[in-house]
């Protein structure tokens, strides 16, 4: 604590009170399954469980969360995000990270990779192996942000604390009984 109290008075700041980190209760924080995604395209994430592990104590400037991939599922589509950092480190078992236009990369514990915010590559994480993996998802939040799924007419679009939606990139709604349209993207370093 005192080298926080000096590094906190070396930058102008006046500690008025010691600093409490909750801890997060596992057994209350919420776990969901990810199925956001309409028609066939749900099955992609279906054995993808969420933990959040920041929103519980309160974290508003970053998602973190502990991903469990059973054998078979996936993070999500390939996507890459306008306005959201995104890092993700193998905590168990061995995942395939996918990013487009590069050769497949198996990862396991310890193994961690990132894409800052902006980068137009398609990325996404799998479970090709026959045990469960765990890995830790962390992100930033902007108060805006869009993904685009590589290959499909679906975005999602974030405003954190009031709206999350995934639509056609035109901008109209999904049944979740609905098919989506593929596309056919442009070259990486030809997108903006």
């Amino acid at each position: 604590m005192d080298q926080l109290v000096i590094a906190l008075i070396a930058n102008n700041f006046v500690l008025e009170e010691e600093l409490v980190m909750p801890k997060v209760d596992r057994a209350t924080a919420p776990r969901t399954e990810r199925r956001a995604y309409p028609g066939k395209l749900v099955e992609r994430t279906r054995g993808c469980w969420k933990t959040r592990l920041g929103d519980p104590v309160g974290l508003t400037q970053m998602g973190v969360g502990e991903v469990e991939l059973a054998p078979g599922s996936a993070t999500g589509l390939l996507h890459f995000h306008h306005g959201a950092d995104e890092l993700v480190y193998v905590l168990e078992g061995e995942v395939v990270l996918v990013e487009e236009g590069q050769d497949d990369k198996v990862m396991v514990a310890g193994d961690a990779a990132g894409w800052v915010a902006g980068a137009t590559t398609g990325h996404t994480i799998e479970n090709r192996s026959s045990k469960p993996a765990r890995i830790l998802e962390i992100g930033t939040r902007p108060s805006e942000d869009t993904a685009i799924y590589v290959g499909y007419d679906l975005m999602y679009r974030a405003r954190y604390g009031t709206d999350i939606t995934i639509r056609s990139r035109s901008g109209n709604k999904y049944r979740s009984d609905d098919s989506v349209p593929t596309i056919k993207e442009p070259p990486v370093d030809q997108r903006g």
